[in-house]
């Protein structure tokens, strides 16, 4: 019997995925969170990467507590497809009422066809400032400070919400 090695083997846990459903709470988004920046900062071998995951998730997990209109949301995180790229998906799926399905779906599309996404992320937070409840910028904080996108479905009172990004491993930064 070989020695057991608590270094990842160069491609062996890739592709990796995981998914969960519960009821989403603010004590439970720092666990969920901790456990993402773990499981695929050993998955990857990569720190950097695996702490953008853990800030989407949060991003995401939050907006179900605030948003979301039962007691029910589903996480998945997936990494996908074969070297040399890989892509990297965070989901989130739980239901939320129609106008805040329809000002995140807003927000997207906002940051899908924004020419400098930073420069739109300041002027959010210029904005969130004066407001007395809720940043606002969950969404725009994922496509820039991850530099991942972000889709949505909306389906009835069911609403998607994916950050993908490519990744290829060794190259971080």
């Amino acid at each position: 019997m070989g020695e057991e090695s608590d270094e990842p083997r160069a491609g062996s846990p890739l592709p990796a995925a995981f998914s969960m459903r519960f009821s989403p709470s603010n004590q439970l988004i720092s666990i969920v969170r901790r456990f993402v920046l773990a499981f695929y900062g050993r998955v990857l071998g990569d720190n950097e990467t695996s702490g953008l995951l853990a800030l989407a998730t949060h991003e995401l997990l939050e907006n179900a507590v605030k948003y979301g209109i039962n007691d029910e949301a589903s996480l998945a995180v997936e990494v996908r497809g074969a070297a040399p790229t890989l892509e990297i998906v965070v989901t989130l799926r739980n239901q939320a009422r129609a106008e805040h399905a329809a000002a995140a779906m807003a927000m997207i599309e906002a940051l899908r066809g924004c020419e400098d996404p930073f420069s739109f992320y300041q002027a959010l937070m210029i904005e969130a400032a004066g407001r007395q409840q809720g940043s606002g910028l969950g969404l725009a904080r994922i496509r820039v400070e991850t530099g991942m996108t972000l889709e949505m479905k909306i389906e009835g009172a069911t609403v998607e919400i994916s950050a993908h990004m490519r990744y290829e491993p060794g190259r971080s930064g």
